[in-house]
C-alpha cells in the first residue's frame, strides 16, 4: 500500500513538475515575443540591384528592410535574393536562414545567444547588400519571380514576399520605361509569358512592394496596373494598397 502512494506521488510531481515547466517556458516566449503565439512565416525579400536603384538602395530599401527586421519573430525563415540580369539562371540567396525557436528543452541564455547571432548575421548581410554602389544593366523582375516560384514551392509557412524595386521591368524583351504599358500591351505580355509556361504560381503569397517609382503619374499608374493584373494571374494576394514608394507597414494585422 505504501509502495503505490509512493508511486502516485512520484507520477503527481513529475506531472506537474512538467507543467510548471511549460508555464515558466510560455512566460519566456511571450516575454521575447509578445503574448500572442503566432504562426511562423516564409519571408522573401527581393532587392531590385539595377543602375536605376542605387541610391533607393540606400533610403527607401534600407527603411523598408528595417520594417520587415524588426517584424521578424521565432520560428521565421527569411529568405533574401538579387533581382538582376541573371536572376534566373544563377540565383544564389544573400541569406536564407530560420530565426531560431525557443522550447522546453531550451537553454534560455543559448536560445538568446542563437538568436542575436541570426539576427546580427541578417543585418550585416543585408547592409552589406544594400551598400553596393555598382548597379547592374538590367532589370529582370519579371524572371526573378519564377525564383520566388522555386522557393515557396514546398513551403508550409504563411508565405511573404517583399519587392524592393521601381518595378520597372526593363529587359531586352520588355522595355517598360520606353513602352507605352496600354491594356493591349499588358495581356500580350500575359499571353507571351503563358505561352512559355513562364507564369509563377504564387498562391497564398502575400505581396508587398516598396520603391515603386516612375517619370510621372501617368506612368506609374500603368505599371502598377500591370503588376496588378499579372499578380492577380499568379494567384498571389496582391493589393494596390501594399504597393508604393514606401513600406507603410508590414503585417501589423498578423
Amino acid at each position: 500500500m505504501r509502495r503505490w502512494k509512493y508511486r502516485l506521488f512520484l507520477i503527481i510531481f513529475f506531472c506537474s513538475f512538467l507543467f510548471l515547466g511549460s508555464m515558466i517556458r510560455d512566460a519566456d516566449a511571450s516575454s521575447i515575443f509578445g503574448k500572442d503565439k503566432k504562426p511562423s512565416r516564409a519571408i522573401v525579400v527581393f532587392v531590385d540591384m539595377s543602375g536605376s536603384t542605387n541610391k533607393a538602395r540606400r533610403t527607401v530599401y534600407q527603411k523598408a528592410f528595417d520594417k520587415v527586421y524588426q517584424n521578424l519573430r521565432q520560428g521565421d525563415r527569411i529568405v533574401v535574393g538579387t533581382i538582376t540580369s541573371h536572376s534566373y539562371i544563377d540565383f544564389k540567396p544573400v541569406i536564407d536562414t530560420e530565426i531560431p525557436k525557443q522550447s522546453l528543452w531550451t537553454n534560455r541564455l543559448q536560445y538568446e545567444q542563437n538568436l542575436a547571432k541570426t539576427k546580427k548575421n541578417v543585418r550585416k548581410s543585408v547592409d552589406r547588400l544594400l551598400s553596393r554602389k555598382k548597379g547592374t544593366p538590367y532589370t529582370e523582375i519579371l524572371n526573378s519571380l519564377n525564383v520566388v516560384d522555386t522557393i515557396f514551392h514546398k513551403e508550409k509557412r504563411k508565405k511573404i514576399l517583399v519587392i524592393l524595386s521601381d518595378m520597372i521591368q526593363d529587359s531586352k524583351q520588355y522595355k517598360f520605361g520606353r513602352h507605352k504599358i496600354t491594356n493591349k500591351y499588358i495581356s500580350n505580355v500575359i499571353r507571351n509569358q503563358k505561352e512559355q509556361n513562364l507564369v509563377p504560381n504564387l498562391a497564398n503569397v502575400k505581396v508587398y512592394v516598396a520603391g515603386a517609382s516612375a517619370p510621372n503619374s501617368k506612368k506609374f499608374r500603368s505599371i502598377q496596373k500591370f503588376w496588378s493584373r499579372y499578380f492577380t494571374e499568379s494567384k498571389a494576394d496582391f493589393s494596390t494598397h501594399r504597393y508604393g514608394h514606401s513600406l507603410l507597414e508590414f503585417e501589423k494585422e498578423s
